[in-house]
């Protein structure tokens, strides 16, 4: 429990024969008395907030704006106890008149329902669990033919036939960045183990900057750029390809003529 108030001036007013509600003022007093900081203008508690449980009847500190405005009780104790209590008195289900007790058709426990919902359901059951598993039994019926005679090794080699090549969406490991207007897309293949370095997260990589990499057979930089000559990104051609260390250097080529580049494919 965290206080300012030191602990003889704390158990002075404990002790008091005063009532909880008197102790509480007083101990709100001393927090405020003994705070660290001065109090800000603007605020109406200091916290620790002192307040008295509604079952217990002792004091009890809060530490949040929540907390004191939320909390009626002590301890978790006090909280089971106070929900108890508002049960109390109520109407039993079975002497309710829109009550029924039903079977649960899953495990067999019984359970009190609304006849309303009796009207909307079917299969009446206890619990959601119940219900899942009822409805898991009526959706296996409509699985296809041979479903209930798989095996393991029967889900992976459908899984396998389905994947790669054997898949009626492979487009030959190839895909292209999403286009805008008449932007050319670039063109994005399967990246080799040996050039990971370079590749996305899922394992594709440009084409044209592969390219690059297996000629010169290292991996490059991320600061590098690699410059189409016609400036078209479809046409990957080792001749219509320049390596150059940044892409200032790219942007002062393109615009001057120089820097030269790291790399070009001479003609022979």
């Amino acid at each position: 429990m965290k206080t300012n108030i030191p602990l003889t001036e704390y158990n002075r007013i404990i002790q008091t024969k005063s009532s909880p509600e008197t102790i509480v003022v007083l101990l709100n007093e001393a927090e405020e008395k003994y705070l660290p900081t001065p109090k800000h203008w603007n605020s109406k508690r200091v916290y620790p907030f002192w307040k008295v449980c509604t079952i217990c009847q002792n004091p009890f500190p809060t530490y949040t704006k929540e907390q004191a405005l939320r909390n009626k009780t002590c301890s978790k104790e006090c909280a089971n106890k106070s929900v108890g209590k508002k049960n109390t008195g109520k109407t039993p289900p079975e002497l309710c008149e829109g009550k029924v007790l039903i079977t649960c058709a899953v495990c067999g426990k019984q359970a009190w329902r609304a006849k309303a919902w009796m009207k909307r359901v079917e299969t009446p059951t206890c619990s959601r669990q119940c219900n899942g598993m009822l409805r898991g039994q009526e959706w296996k019926q409509h699985a296809h033919k041979g479903r209930e005679n798989w095996t393991e090794e029967s889900e992976k080699s459908a899984k396998k036939k389905m994947s790669g090549q054997n898949n009626p969406a492979w487009k030959g490991g190839v895909t292209y960045f999403k286009t805008h207007g008449n932007y050319v897309g670039v063109k994005y293949v399967r990246c080799p183990e040996e050039y990971t370095e370079m590749s996305r997260k899922d394992g594709y990589v440009m084409e044209h900057r592969l390219i690059v990499a297996q000629i010169l057979g290292r991996c490059l930089k991320r600061s590098e750029v690699v410059h189409h000559i016609d400036h078209n990104p479809a046409n990957n051609e080792p001749s219509n390809l320049m390596l150059f260390a940044n892409n200032q250097q790219h942007k002062k080529y393109e615009a001057t003529g120089k820097p030269e580049p790291l790399w070009q494919l001479l003609p022979r």
